[in-house]
């Protein structure tokens, strides 16, 4: 049984217990309220250094918080390496400065034996994308499962495939779960540039449309490094129940700490049903 160990603990976010757990209560507290009285199927959260982008994130966390959540499908892209599919850590446990986090064996089995699916163990140990949703979930939920799932590629029709696995994992599955897309959107452009293409994105992941999330991408229109999650994160979680967006919060790091020369773009967002 593999234990992922945390790679980004003191670089990403702070190494230490009480001063990760400070950390995010002060951007779940800068958060608010909760938003949304739908039912979530899935969450949209950046993957940042927390400085950057914790206080966006907490806007998504937020709206689980105290919820009795069972398992936790995480995807977030691949910043090391591109294959052809996606890798599922199919059993074992996922640490980080809180403590260790079960990985959830039935779904992570399930998902081994769909197409589009393996376990690349190198997809995964030093990927940062999904690392960082763990500490927020840890916070907001307890007696949970994740099911890490790492994708490759940015191609629709293989992030249909990894879809359709997902979707038929939880289809059946008598558990509470939720899903989480790892993504940050445009990278290194001029505030009033960044936003202009960041809110491009959101406007095409309000169309709940995959196909024009893709075209907008493609296009140059937008940027998303979690591009892959995304796809696959709006076509599974249509099948699942989901009929729409909806943007929580939208920040970069202009706003949070770092200049306005240069900035990375922050989402938060929820398909509900």
């Amino acid at each position: 049984m593999w234990r992922r160990k945390p790679i980004v603990a003191g670089s990403f976010y702070p190494g230490k217990a009480k001063e990760l757990d400070r950390d995010i209560d002060l951007y779940m507290k800068q958060a608010g309220e909760k938003k949304l009285t739908r039912d979530i199927v899935c969450l949209f959260s950046p993957h940042a250094g927390y400085i950057y982008s914790g206080q966006v994130a907490a806007h998504s966390y937020r709206e689980i918080l105290g919820m009795k959540l069972d398992v936790v499908v995480v995807l977030a892209p691949s910043h090391r390496g591109r294959f052809d599919g996606a890798s599922v850590i199919p059993e074992g446990i996922y640490g980080t400065p809180l403590g260790d986090v079960p990985v959830d064996g039935v779904i992570g089995a399930k998902l081994m034996e769909s197409a589009g699916f393996g376990f690349i163990r190198e997809a995964h140990e030093y990927e940062h994308s999904l690392e960082v949703q763990v500490p927020f979930l840890q916070k907001v939920l307890d007696g949970f499962a994740i099911v890490p799932v790492v994708l490759g590629t940015t191609d629709l029709d293989v992030c249909r495939t990894v879809a359709q696995g997902i979707t038929a994992a939880l289809a059946g599955e008598g558990r509470k779960w939720m899903m989480v897309v790892s993504t940050d959107l445009s990278h290194y452009h001029p505030y009033a540039e960044a936003k202009t293409l960041d809110h491009a994105f959101a406007e095409s992941l309000k169309s709940f449309n995959e196909q024009e999330v893709k075209r907008v991408l493609a296009s140059g229109k937008a940027e998303a490094c979690g591009e892959g999650p995304v796809l696959a994160g709006l076509i599974a979680g249509k099948a699942l129940g989901g009929n729409a967006v909806e943007v929580l919060k939208y920040a970069n790091s202009g706003d949070s700490a770092g200049d306005k020369d240069k900035v990375v773009g922050y989402l938060a967002a929820a398909i509900v049903k």
